[in-house]
């Protein structure tokens, strides 16, 4: 399953599926991949860890298409 992590203004943390799906909502961008990492320990099957995050540098300016491994 390839997850997409997105920082919105607000600074609400989304973890959403490939499709747009909300899956849900985390106050860190680490939280939400925290639970990415989870649900792959589970899922054994799934194929390596498919992530992008969309979220905020130290400048506080949005950088998209961030790929975690």
């Amino acid at each position: 399953m390839k997850f997409y992590i997105k920082e919105i203004n607000d600074h609400t943390v989304t973890l959403m599926t490939e499709a747009g799906h909300v899956l849900a909502y985390f106050p860190t961008v680490i939280e939400a991949l925290n639970a990415c990492d989870e649900w792959y320990m589970v899922n054994h099957n799934a194929p390596d860890h498919q992530i992008k995050v969309h979220c905020r540098n130290i400048n506080n300016q949005f950088y998209d298409d961030l790929e975690v491994a």
